[in-house]
């Protein structure tokens, strides 16, 4: 009988020493769009912090480009099936609260774990609004950038200009002086009719996009139709820009096709390695006042996971956007880091030691402005950019013409 009883016993023990043991790991799963050198750094940050939290894993699940990732939240939130946290344009996070699918960040960010005062306010009060809903913080930033014009330093030394124009009137003559200097070997210029640049050049003049209130739009305004003719001029009077506004500009001026361009700051992490001239990187000339959008998106959080698992993923929230991991992000990205004070760091400044005017360019952020965040937004966007920009920019109508149409057609689509 005993021995019978020994025998079931080392069996069973047997068994529990053979069988894996579950795994005590909090998973944490992270939908993204980041992709070439960008999700290799993102990749090297996340294997760091698990290896720092070992009760953690992040695993990263990343999409073809932004378009795909917001369907895909779209329709894994609707079945209660969204990842733990992801990244997500304002417009998506104000269609996702709607829905209550969003976990608001303002406990964690004010709790117990949260941010210290001094953490809190270093973060750029752009950003901070930027991520507010209701007096509410909805999301953290993720990858944020602000729109540059690269030059190419060679061609602007061969004209004699060592500084970069600092208003509109001074970029034309700039791109006059390119012209007459070295003829049809080169296009100065081209992409200024981008809606960034759009934008930007809308709100330095006191003008606005979108009234989100009573979902009108005001991108025909006065200051809208100047800016975009000044564009329209540069294109067909002084002869002077392109009309491609594709993400193919940046191969003609790494090509030497062009002298200057605009772009997301964050493209310069493309070119590192692969460019054959000097490139600087300037903030947006300016008309009336210092403006820029803002772009790239937030990091938001889904209702719909265990407890367990949204404390983890406020670790790693908290952990990437701290100054010193903002820091390594921009160095590795050249996103903006989020933190005031980390302009002055000296990494940071031995970045920009490298990098000509790229100090100048990231403090277009004290002057920053979004995008509307109205759920009318996404589909005015597509209008004004269609309907809006282009027909003009390939000289099918005069900018007044079409910004009225595209204001009308957006008038009549979020009166429906």
């Amino acid at each position: 009988m005993h021995r019978k009883l020994l025998f079931y016993l080392l069996i069973s023990v047997f068994f529990m020493l053979s069988c894996p043991k579950k795994s005590t790991k909090i998973e944490v799963v992270f939908w993204h769009a980041m992709g070439g050198n960008v999700e290799k750094v993102l990749q090297a940050m996340v294997a760091d912090f698990e290896s720092t939290h070992k009760n953690i894993t992040v695993k990263l699940v990343g999409m073809a480009d932004y378009n795909t990732l917001a369907q895909k939240i779209m329709s894994a939130a609707a079945i209660n099936q969204p990842p733990t946290i992801a990244q997500m344009y304002e417009n998506w996070t104000t269609q996702l609260l709607a829905n209550d699918y969003l976990e608001p960040l303002e406990n964690y960010v004010k709790g117990e774990h949260g941010l210290s005062q001094a953490e809190f306010d270093d973060i750029w009060p752009v950003l901070i609004a930027n991520n507010t809903w209701h007096n509410k913080i909805i999301s953290l930033p993720f990858n944020k950038s602000v729109p540059v014009y690269y030059f190419n330093l060679e061609m602007f030394e061969q004209i004699g200009v060592k500084d970069f124009p600092k208003t509109w009137n001074e970029f034309r003559k700039v791109c006059l002086m390119l012209k007459d200097t070295l003829g049809d070997k080169i296009m100065p210029t081209a992409g200024g009719p981008d809606i960034w640049v759009f934008a930007s050049m809308l709100y330095q003049q006191g003008g606005k996009l979108y009234d989100e209130e009573n979902n009108l739009p005001l991108f025909n305004s006065p200051q809208a139709v100047k800016g975009l003719l000044f564009q329209i001029d540069l294109i067909y009077k002084d002869k002077v820009q392109g009309t491609s506004l594709s993400p193919e500009l940046i191969d003609e001026f790494l090509a030497g096709r062009l002298a200057m361009t605009p772009f997301s700051c964050a493209r310069r992490a493309v070119m590192m390695g692969v460019e054959s001239f000097e490139i600087g990187m300037a903030p947006l000339p300016i008309w009336d006042k210092p403006a820029s959008i803002i772009y790239g998106t937030n990091i938001g959080m889904f209702k719909s996971a265990k407890q367990e698992q949204k404390d983890a993923a406020w670790e790693f929230i908290k952990w990437f956007t701290s100054k010193g991991n903002q820091i390594r992000w921009s160095l590795g990205t050249y996103y903006v880091p989020i933190q005031k004070s980390a302009i002055n760091d000296p990494r940071m400044q031995d970045h920009f030691d490298k990098t000509p005017w790229l100090k100048e360019a990231y403090g277009q952020v004290q002057n920053a402005v979004f995008e509307p965040r109205s759920i009318a937004w996404f589909e005015g966007r597509k209008i004004l950019i269609e309907e809006g920009i282009e027909p003009p920019v390939l000289g099918k109508k005069t900018p007044q013409q079409a910004l009225d149409f595209a204001a009308e057609k957006l008038r009549a689509r979020a009166q429906k």
